[in-house]
């Protein structure tokens, strides 16, 4: 039975998966084999700078809109420069400053003199800020169980940055690239942040077979509506700065990487309603185990129906506003490239969310179903002299 495992058995599966996350996140990266290339753009000196003093700022009228002209003193490197900051109020990066902000300067040498050019504010000391107010709250709330996911939220960034990014780069298929990487961070996700447990396992193999099926879809989807994967500006700028990327195998590994955060909650949400289920009445058999966890799992589908959709269209709000603008029919509308892009990412999504609810079901319903799980755990007696001695106190 699951419940009589050895008390080993949780450091082994601890070890197996930083192994695994270490010979891809450590190993791999070492040998050389994949590795991220410096892109022909952005490669000048660019370092955080303060500004001291607004020598001045003048405003003048033109035919693009209101010209700010400022002339900044800037403490960068150990010594204090002058530049330059021309902007047109309003229009994207136009940036005006004052004294005590923070801003990146990129420099080059010009008739040997260093000249210094303005190239964004530096934000971060505020990002560093959220993201400690983010950690401190998850382990407030969460404890131990917000401190571990914590812990598994660090791998799947490293898994991204550090084998998913490389590997396609170093060309390997991005679809299948996708896969392995998210693999490994959904072993991460749901041992660490959950822990070893016949739960975990179920919702690990629901959550793979899910993958499966969403990566199908959208192999499906994207070849149906010939999407040539370049509706994302990003992805055109990527292909024209390497020449060598697969843009629409590039589409279906986002799509992969994008649902997996959500089936992975879908997933460990049904394994642990039918081990609860199970553990309440060990009399429930596979099929009552998959009706009565099914009825959670139709109000789970109801609530994360959306949740994809919100994200993509969140991310994309400036496309729709663009489109909307648009004197076309929308029936004209979605034949274009980028909307058709989010569609197929969103319903590709979803329909894996939607799937990933019966089929785990299935599968957890089936094993528990079978006997291997025993009888609800027993309650320590500790617990039940303490609950008497409080009823007797009372």
């Amino acid at each position: 039975m699951l419940n009589r495992r050895s008390p080993f058995a949780p450091l082994v599966a601890y070890a197996a998966v930083l192994v695994l996350v270490a010979l891809v996140t450590l190993v791999l990266p070492a040998t050389g084999a994949i590795g991220v290339p410096v892109l022909p753009v952005g490669a000048e000196d660019v370092r955080e700078a303060q500004v001291v003093e607004v020598i001045s700022d003048e405003r003048t009228e033109s035919q693009r809109g209101n010209v700010r002209h400022q002339v900044l003193l800037v403490a960068v490197g150990g010594e204090q420069v002058q530049i330059e900051n021309v902007v047109v109020e309003g229009g994207a990066g136009g940036y005006t400053f004052e004294a005590g902000d923070h801003i990146l300067v990129s420099s080059s040498d010009v008739t040997g003199e260093t000249r210094y050019l303005i190239q964004d504010r530096a934000r971060r000391a505020p990002v560093w800020m959220l993201s400690l107010a983010f950690a401190v709250l998850v382990v407030a709330v969460g404890g131990r169980q917000g401190a571990l996911s914590l812990g598994a939220l660090a791998i799947s960034f490293l898994v991204i940055v550090r084998f998913i990014v490389p590997a396609i780069f170093s060309g390997w298929d991005p679809v299948l690239t996708a896969i392995l990487g998210s693999l490994v961070i959904m072993s991460a996700a749901l041992v660490i942040g959950h822990g070893p447990s016949v739960k975990t396992w179920i919702a690990l193999a629901g959550t793979a077979g899910s993958l499966a099926l969403t990566g199908a879809l959208a192999a499906v989807a994207v070849g149906a509506t010939r999407l040539s994967g370049f509706g994302d500006e990003d992805a055109a700028t990527l292909s024209f700065l390497t020449g060598d990327i697969d843009a629409g195998a590039l589409l279906l590994g986002g799509i992969i990487i994008g649902a997996l955060g959500v089936l992975d909650d879908v997933t460990s949400t049904q394994a642990s309603t039918v081990v609860e289920l199970r553990r309440a009445n060990p009399a429930l058999g596979a099929r009552q185990l998959f009706g009565r966890a099914m009825n959670v799992g139709r109000d789970h589908i109801a609530a994360t129906t959306n949740t994809l959709l919100l994200a993509y269209a969140g991310a994309s709000l400036p496309l729709l506003m663009i489109l909307a603008g648009q004197s076309q029919p929308l029936g004209i509308l979605v034949s274009y490239e980028q909307l058709t892009t989010e569609i197929v990412r969103t319903l590709a999504g979803s329909i894996g969310i939607v799937a990933a609810v019966p089929i785990t079901t299935a599968l957890a319903a089936l094993v528990l179903g079978a006997g291997f799980l025993d009888a609800p755990e027993p309650v320590r007696p500790a617990l039940v002299e303490e609950y008497r001695t409080g009823r007797a106190a009372d």
